[in-house]
């Protein structure tokens, strides 16, 4: 009887070793289950989370495959498809009710952000875009700062080979898509608070294989991120552009607003200013240093509000279009070719149109002042006032005496006026500065030939033949 007791009580026990054998090692597929869990995630976050299969390892965590999540807001519809999603957790700190996950690992994921259309540019004064810093309420309805005790706690999260595009509603092409997106985070927690991304805080790196904007492509990115108080902060992030070394010093958006609102600080060093510039054939410039830093909000340039310096270094002016331009206008003067010493350019970046402040280029042959605006969608408009010696200018359908008021070096002061593309400049004399310097001339014609008469009275008052 003992025998048979204790050969029943082994079966039983190897039983149940192979039943939680089973129960730890075997993958649950319930699709039951799953969708169980996506709608109560769905439910939490206020995205919609499907996904194609669903598998449960108590052991070695959860696998969904065909992942699709979806947003939608005033700032526009985000969408993430994945090939797989993988969430590695703790058999422990799960029984005893704690959830502790060691990493999840996203395939290849492509997220998409597609936002309204643009908005039609204006150029009216525009509202400084306003940001709030970390850790600073938004508005009495955003509610407590987060507590202290997570309810989920994470070590690490993994994006692998992914890819992330914005595009205006409408456009089959993106205006921005970054390619070979990996990114790491680390020491994750997601604490209490009134929206999910409030609560996660976390840390980590971010690599990028190539950015398209346009017709530029920037390779070789990498920096670090955090996550903290509804703020997602770049730093140090450095991009290979064919122009030269970007550098974007921080990048600080505040999620909590909607669009949301961000701050930047960045350099691009060397700069290659004959391919920034239009510098034609062959250049001439020398490198240059960019340095900005700017508000906003949205995905809309036009938001922008920045101020920044172009730092040029000494080198001779190119035989771009723009010299070209004021080559022919001036009739004399040779530009192309001539030394030019370090200039200093202050701008300044608002609603689309990057304002150049007065500076000053100086050759050995004469000097530009210029300012004016450029718009990024291509026109600009720009004042240059030409000092040069008098011997140097001959301006077709001038009068001689608009260009002989020279100052007590030689020289005289032509205002041009640029408007056009910086590609297909058209170069024209300023003819409301040319009338300004005809008044000048007339007046001192009329003050010369005064002085004159009256000479000549004196002459016969004081007997002088």
């Amino acid at each position: 009887m003992r025998k048979k007791l204790w050969l029943g009580g082994g079966t039983l026990a190897a039983l149940l070793v192979v039943a939680l054998a089973v129960l730890l090692l075997v993958d649950f597929d319930s699709p039951q289950l799953g969708r169980a869990l996506l709608e109560q995630v769905s439910a939490q976050t206020g995205l919609k989370v499907e996904a194609d299969g669903f598998r449960l390892n108590l052991v070695r965590g959860l696998r969904l495959d065909g992942v699709r999540v979806a947003s939608e807001s005033p700032n526009g519809r985000l969408t993430l498809q994945a090939k797989g999603f993988l969430a590695e957790h703790r058999l422990l700190p799960l029984l005893r009710g704690r959830v502790k996950i060691d990493r999840i690992v996203i395939y290849e994921p492509r997220i998409e952000l597609v936002t309204p259309p643009k908005k039609a540019v204006t150029r009216a004064a525009l509202s400084k875009p306003a940001w709030k810093p970390a850790g600073v309420a938004v508005s009495p309805e955003a509610g407590p700062q987060p507590a202290d005790g997570p309810a989920l706690a994470v070590d690490s999260i993994r994006l692998r080979g992914g890819t992330l595009a914005t595009r205006t509603e409408g456009s089959p092409a993106p205006d921005v898509e970054i390619r070979g997106l990996d990114v790491e985070l680390r020491d994750l927690a997601l604490a209490d608070a009134p929206t999910a991304i409030q609560g996660l805080r976390a840390a980590g790196d971010l690599h990028t294989g190539e950015i398209v904007l346009g017709g530029v492509k920037a390779t070789e990115g990498s920096g670090k991120l955090r996550l903290a108080d509804g703020h997602f902060i770049l730093e140090n992030f450095g991009l290979k552009l064919p122009q030269g070394r970007f550098l974007l010093g921080q990048f600080d958006a505040d999620l909590n607003r909607d669009p949301f609102a961000y701050r930047l600080a960045l350099s691009v060093d060397p700069l290659d200013t004959n391919a920034v510039l239009a510098a034609g054939p062959g250049g001439g410039f020398g490198p240059g240093v960019v340095r900005l830093a700017a508000t906003g909000s949205g995905t809309e340039t036009l938001d922008m509000d920045g101020e920044g310096t172009l730092a040029l270094a000494a080198g001779r002016l190119p035989g771009s279009p723009l010299f070209t331009g004021i080559e022919t206008v001036l009739g004399r003067a040779a530009l192309q070719g001539s030394a030019y010493q370090p200039v200093s350019i202050p701008f300044h970046i608002r609603a689309n149109r990057l304002h150049l402040s007065p500076f000053e280029v100086r050759t050995s042959l004469l000097a530009l002042g210029i300012s004016g605006w450029a718009d990024l969608a291509g026109p600009i408009d720009l004042r240059i006032a030409v000092r040069a010696p008098r011997d140097a200018v001959a301006l077709a359908r001038v009068p001689p005496q608009v260009l002989d008021l020279v100052d007590n070096s030689g020289w005289v002061t032509v205002p041009l006026h640029v408007t056009g593309t910086p590609q297909s400049p058209r170069v024209t004399a300023d003819s409301e500065g040319l009338r300004e310097m005809g008044r000048h001339a007339v007046a001192t014609a009329v003050r010369q030939q005064v002085e004159k008469g009256v000479g000549k009275a004196l002459g016969k008052l004081f007997g002088n033949r």
